[in-house]
């Protein structure tokens, strides 16, 4: 490949993305570290590093990129290298060449501040009638009033971005989202800088650009990778932010980001969108600090929750719990306690709510309270099928129970954990029994477990800690693969057993594999079987797997391997 002929040799998209680059101010520096041999940054979704090396004719002899691009010979970053260097080969002497547009001894800053004020207009004015992106970002950073001048700019710089590098159907691939969304970057910085000058109303307002051309964005390629989903809860992180900021923000620009929020919130992008909404709701909630907005506020929530709860889909419940939430938050900063217990108790059909009413019970020394509050929540979330919360109110009942002093209800309910598989229970309930009473207790459980059809982990760990190796082998014979987790504990006992089931385990393993993965693994297996004591038993199968599969010879290379 010659810096010449790159179109013959470089697939026409990345030659293309590769000179947009280019065009794009992308190729921050080129400095001739030797002779012919180039090292180059520059900037796509971060600073990439780039190596070419030449030869006298222009041939390219070598050339590097540490980007992730690995589906041709050279990703666009060395394309726009290859292409600069090939304008300023056939142009420069060879003093020149070795530094290029760049004194290697010397940074941009230092080349710039030595520059009169025109020619750096002359030069930005050459970068923007080169692309569109340049001058956009030019425009962005000159744009420092506000108002819809500003982010008329913003939503430029940002779409000129996601033109570049979509189709000509405008979609983004997911190759290109990094490079697309280069233009909200930018203007997400500046956002963040307009917050750090307290400019509260024009950080939020630069914000919702970002916001709403990502939003959009989505229906026009495939995010995959979660950038542009990033980008935007990055911008409702930095909105909610700022409204956090109560003390140092004026009343009237709290109202102005309160109705903000609540135009926002009216958009038809957001339909479908709950979190988003919900996080835009939270910020709105934290602004409504006199009785008019809090009741401007909840009218907005409750028609949302009312749009929500249509077709009583999951999300919609999930959505109106939020809300309560946000709710019980106004009313424990803006009323009294009584309106606050009031309203816990009316929503206790929340976890979240109930959560905390047995807390403060527990808070309170009211065991008794926590007891009911729990034993309600298993009832309720049982018939929902919600076994996850019917475990954790019984564990919250089982700590009433300690705390209380109730030992027979906390035995009784420890073996129910224990049996529904929470292990860190089986020492507690042990510890509440003298060893003489203990061995019938743990029988019993085992009985139980035993006659599950689907054994549970939480046997074995029984089984293990009270060293009933017995039943151990008696339940590994029944599933011989699991002697590669118990032989150590067998092996004393049981050194015949447990060879067998390597045995077993060995033959059934070879059987299914077809791939070198799975040779590799059988062979592990066998191992494993020398490390038990039974290096004749590993050397003798081996032997039998090699005359059983004569045909397999990725196997039996495998196998070869752990006879040297």
């Amino acid at each position: 490949m010659n810096l010449n002929n790159l179109r013959k040799y470089v697939d026409p998209v990345i030659l293309d993305r590769g000179r947009d680059y280019l065009k794009g101010g992308h190729v921050l520096s080129i400095e001739e570290i030797e002779d012919l041999v180039y090292r180059a940054e520059v900037e796509g979704s971060e600073i990439y590093e780039v190596h070419i090396e030449l030869d006298e004719e222009g041939e390219v002899t070598s050339s590097e990129c540490d980007c992730p691009f690995d589906f041709g010979p050279v990703c666009k970053h060395q394309v726009a290298v290859l292409l600069k260097l090939r304008d300023h080969t056939a142009a420069l002497s060879e003093s020149e060449t070795n530094e290029l547009d760049t004194n290697p001894k010397k940074s941009l800053k230092q080349l710039l501040e030595v520059e009169s004020k025109e020619s750096l207009v002359a030069l930005l004015l050459s970068l923007a009638a080169d692309s569109d992106a340049v001058e956009h970002r030019i425009k962005l950073f000159t744009s420092k009033v506000g108002g819809a001048k500003e982010l008329g700019a913003c939503r430029r710089l940002i779409r000129s971005y996601i033109n570049t590098y979509a189709d000509h159907h405008g979609f983004v691939s997911w190759r290109n989202v990094d490079q697309a969304v280069l233009g909200a970057e930018m203007v997400a910085k500046k956002a963040i800088e307009t917050a750090e000058n307290a400019e509260w109303v024009r950080a939020v307002e630069i914000n919702f650009c970002v916001l709403e051309e990502m939003v959009d964005f989505l229906q026009e390629t495939d995010d995959s990778s979660g950038t542009v989903g990033s980008i935007i809860k990055e911008s409702l992180a930095r909105v909610e932010e700022i409204t956090l900021e109560m003390d140092q923000i004026s009343q009237m620009d709290r109202e102005k980001l309160f109705q903000l929020l609540l135009h926002e919130l009216r958009q038809s992008r957001y339909v479908g969108w709950p979190d988003w909404q919900l996080t835009m709701l939270a910020s709105a909630s934290h602004l409504a600090v006199t009785a008019d907005l809090r009741k401007e506020w909840e009218q907005h929530v409750s028609r949302m929750v009312s749009e929500q709860a249509v077709g009583g889909s999951i999300s919609g419940a999930y959505f109106a719990d939020q809300i309560a939430a946000m709710r019980y938050g106004l009313i424990l900063i803006h009323e009294d306690e009584v309106r606050a217990s009031d309203f816990l108790n009316s929503h206790l059909h929340i976890s979240g709510f109930r959560e905390k009413a047995i807390s403060d019970a527990f808070h309170n020394v009211r065991f008794e309270e926590v007891i009911r509050l729990s034993e309600e929540g298993e009832a309720q979330d049982r018939a929902k099928g919600l076994a996850g919360l019917v475990k954790q109110w019984k564990k919250h009942r089982y700590e009433a129970y300690c705390r209380s002093g109730q030992l027979a209800l906390q035995r009784k309910l420890g073996v129910e954990l224990v049996l529904d598989g929470e292990y860190s229970y089986y020492n507690l309930l042990k510890d509440t029994y003298p060893n003489s009473e203990w061995r019938p207790v743990y029988l019993d459980m085992l009985q139980k477990l035993e006659k599950d059809i689907w054994p549970r982990s939480i046997h074995t760990r029984i089984l293990v800690e009270e060293q009933e190796y017995s039943r151990l082998l008696a339940y590994v014979k029944k599933q011989p693969s699991r002697i590669e987790e118990f032989y150590s504990y067998l092996n004393r006992d049981f050194p015949m057993d447990v060879k067998e089931l390597f045995n077993i385990h060995i033959e059934t393993e070879a059987d299914r594999s077809t791939s070198r993965k799975h040779y590799e693994n059988v062979c592990r297996i066998i191992l494993l079987l020398q490390q038990a004591g039974g290096k004749e038993e590993a050397f003798l199968i081996t032997q039998q797997l090699l005359a059983k599969y004569p045909r397999r010879p990725a196997f039996r290379d495998e196998l070869m391997k752990l006879k040297h």
